[in-house]
């Protein structure tokens, strides 16, 4: 019997993983896009409300483990496209509650289900210990690669999802 040395995965491995993720989440969010023409950020906040509706910018945001200004950005088309219905608190009229409206309903009845939902689900899920080694793990990440200027908006919210054409060159 020969011993069995454990390895460590290579750097290849790494950047596998990282890309699978990537992809499954642009991938998701290309389906959203063309399947209701959402996003995969206004989708997961639909499918949010969808559950239950929310007291606050503060609660959502709590509820999609977001920031509230990346919520409120994302609310903010949702309520223009009116999908969302965003009214005074009766307690505290300073306060806004989020609800879907019927065409919100529709919406997320009919759109496929986002992996935001999936991860935020298996990250609540874990141990406290693995979500602090994995936090360790990609804030240094993050850090390493000088990402940690950039804001952390919600997944492809900021991101342009139709191919943008380019002025015509010659004429103008």
């Amino acid at each position: 019997m020969g011993s069995h040395v454990s390895r460590a995965p290579g750097p290849a491995a790494v950047m596998i993983a990282l890309r699978r993720v990537v992809r499954f989440l642009r991938l998701a969010d290309r389906q959203a896009e063309t399947a209701v023409g959402l996003s995969g950020a206004q989708l997961f906040v639909l499918q949010t409300l969808a559950r239950e509706p929310a007291g606050s910018l503060a609660e959502l945001a709590e509820r999609t483990l977001t920031d509230q200004s990346s919520v409120s950005t994302v609310v903010s088309k949702l309520v223009a496209r009116r999908l969302v219905a965003r009214t005074a608190a009766k307690g505290d009229r300073r306060r806004a509650e989020l609800r879907l409206t019927t065409a919100g309903e529709q919406a997320a009845r009919t759109s496929p289900r986002v992996p935001q939902a999936r991860i935020a689900e298996v990250v609540r899920s874990m141990p406290p210990a693995q979500r602090t080694q994995l936090v360790g793990s990609l804030e240094g990440l993050v850090a390493a690669i000088g990402a940690n200027e950039v804001s952390p908006r919600m997944l492809f919210d900021d991101e342009p999802h139709k191919a943008r054409r380019s002025r015509p060159r010659g004429r103008r």
